[in-house]
């Protein structure tokens, strides 16, 4: 009864401590207590590159006026089809591999390293001789992260202001999965000289409001590890996956086994 016992015990303890470490495991931010303050990272503001796709509008009291600054509508066809049954949409602008584009009437404009209010100011300026009171609009098609690993809904996910922290694009992503690490985060980012810089970040610590990947950058990937216990569940490859019919045969030989034995000690 007593070796019962302390086998009951010694089960419950193991519970115990894996039910700790699970929680300390997936837990955000711990030990920041409430009045605690932060130290925030420095706030990204999106600038527009080459290979960008613009979309600029012109609008004015007199519609007319405006007419020649806006990109035309177009209906395209979509592979396989036949018809232009597809949603009209307005062309958008390409950044060439020399950081501009060519605007109706302003001619070449040098975009890149601009911000999308830079833009609009300066695209307003020039039109002020030509149109009364221009209202200008530059949105940037091509300003997106991608979340991938253990998340619920992995995928690109557009920015939709002027930047988006890391907290808010695992919000997009639908949080991460019980099997993903949140101590060691990787954030790969494209630097100015088109190399790619790697980024730790622990969504344990309080550190993480600091740190230079809390605020994403448009092109962003982040990418969530699997934790231990997935890799060893998925740590056999295609050529050693176990065969359903094999396991079936052997459980069910082993309750027959198991059963005998039953049946000859009770007898």
């Amino acid at each position: 009864m007593e070796k019962k016992l302390l086998f009951a015990l010694l089960i419950l303890s193991v519970a115990v401590f894996h039910s700790c470490k699970s929680y300390k495991d997936i837990t955000y931010v711990q030990g920041l207590a409430s009045g605690d303050t932060l130290s925030l990272a420095e706030k990204y503001v999106t600038t527009i590159n080459t290979n960008d796709a613009l979309l600029i509008t012109v609008s004015a009291t007199n519609p007319e006026a405006v007419v020649a600054y806006n990109p035309p509508v177009t209906n395209t066809l979509k592979p396989g089809e036949t018809l232009l049954t597809s949603n009209p949409t307005l062309q958008n602008y390409l950044v060439d591999p020399d950081g501009c584009i060519d605007f109706p009437s302003l001619g070449r404009i040098k975009v890149a390293g601009l911000t999308r209010s830079q833009l609009e100011q300066y695209i307003k300026k020039e039109l002020e001789p030509y149109v009364a009171d221009p209202i200008v609009k530059v949105q940037l098609l091509t300003n997106n992260i991608t979340v991938l690993g253990e998340v619920t809904a992995p995928g690109t996910y557009e920015i939709p202001n002027e930047r988006l922290s890391l907290l808010e694009a695992l919000g997009y992503a639908k949080d991460l999965t019980i099997y993903g690490r949140r101590d060691n985060i990787l954030i790969t980012r494209e630097a100015a000289d088109g190399k790619l810089v790697s980024i730790r970040v622990d969504l344990t610590s309080p550190d993480v409001f600091s740190s230079p990947g809390f605020y994403l950058q448009k092109g962003d990937v982040v990418y969530v590890e699997p934790n231990e216990y997935r890799k060893s569940n998925s740590s056999y490859n295609s050529n050693k996956q176990f065969n359903v019919s094999m396991i079936s045969t052997i459980i069910s030989g082993v309750s027959v086994i198991a059963s005998l034995i039953i049946a000859l000690f009770v007898n």
